[in-house]
């Protein structure tokens, strides 16, 4: 595993091309944190709706999210200390209680949530004619222990930011979103997820970003951690969303290490894209498939100078060298 702690420079990738842009209509409350096919339905999620997941459907004015509700498990359990849960409590006060910040599915159509509040993944069957009920994974507390000592799980409202697992639902990845950032892996045990013997992190670093990376004005105000705010497993690899750096990253799944990265800087820091209040970046959801790489913003009730407030999602081109420099794992 690599664990690091300074400043490094940072590098412009290779740009995606923008194949098409279209705003989300239909999600009430915004904050779109997460795009997810699951067989042939597109889904997302709110880190501001608790029990809603939604489906995406596109329309002439771009996409229609449509509502599927589902029931909450009793109970919440969380490997956090006071602390953390304390200022997560705080936080669920202004309607941001689970905070749903990551989405995948497995083969057989079961949904899983990463919840940033409580650093748990609620797993929902396939949908149904009645609203299904979730339940939490039972997941090695070792999650925390480990990644504490690493230096991940620091503070509030910057834990788990995305969730990966694998068809056969055996392994599973999460994202440690910032200062420091990470990556973790799990595999399940009959009913448990547990660390693998060489131990949960595959990666840790806690790093910034050299206020020149982009253009003078643009997100430069401030030196910026670099971070993951979305994880995805694609053709065996892991991708992360990362959006201080404006930027798609290919990595390893046994090691974390990143293989390769593309950016998308030039369309989202571009009129009429950019929101010019915004001190980081606002990409959150991250879907990868044969056509193309999606990227969904959440603009956090931002408006842009054109005055539109919706959460958008932008279709980027599978970059023609996205397997190249590919290490065998």
């Amino acid at each position: 595993m690599l664990v690091c702690f300074s400043a490094t420079a940072f590098e412009r990738s290779p740009e995606l091309t923008l194949q098409h842009a279209a705003p989300v209509d239909g999600m009430p409350r915004g904050n779109l944190s997460a795009l997810q096919y699951c067989g042939e339905r597109l889904l997302s999620v709110s880190d501001r709706e608790d029990q809603t997941l939604y489906e995406l459907s596109p329309s002439e004015a771009g996409w229609q999210a449509a509502g599927e509700y589902f029931e909450l498990p009793d109970n919440a359990p969380s490997m956090l200390p006071v602390q953390l849960l304390a200022g997560a409590w705080l936080r669920g006060l202004s309607g941001q209680a689970l905070d749903f910040e990551g989405l995948a599915c497995d083969a057989e159509g079961n949904r899983y949530l990463v919840s940033e509040s409580q650093l748990g993944v609620l797993k929902l069957p396939p949908a149904a004619a009645e609203p299904v009920k979730g339940h939490w994974l039972d997941l090695d507390s070792a999650v925390y222990r480990e990644g504490e000592r690493q230096g991940l799980w620091q503070q509030v409202n910057a834990l788990a930011e995305g969730v990966a697992i694998n068809a056969s639902a055996d392994t599973l990845w999460l994202a440690a979103e910032r200062q420091g950032r990470g990556l973790i892996k799990l595999q399940r045990q009959g009913d448990q997820w547990r660390c693998p013997l060489a131990g949960c992190v595959l990666l840790a670093e806690r790093r910034f970003l050299p206020t020149d990376a982009f253009a003078p004005g643009v997100l430069n105000k401030e030196v910026l951690p670099v971070d993951f705010s979305d994880l995805v497993l694609w053709q065996g690899k892991l991708w992360t969303l990362e959006r201080n750096a404006h930027q798609v990253c290919r990595r390893s799944p046994l090691s974390g290490a990143r293989e390769r990265c593309w950016s998308f800087a030039q369309t989202i820091l571009s009129d009429p894209y950019i929101y010019p209040d915004a001190p980081y970046g606002l990409a959150e959801a991250l879907l990868i498939n044969e056509d193309g790489i999606m990227i969904g913003l959440d603009n956090n009730d931002r408006v842009r100078p054109d005055g539109d407030g919706r959460p958008w999602i932008f279709q980027f081109a599978l970059p023609a060298d996205w397997q190249d420099g590919a290490k065998g794992d």
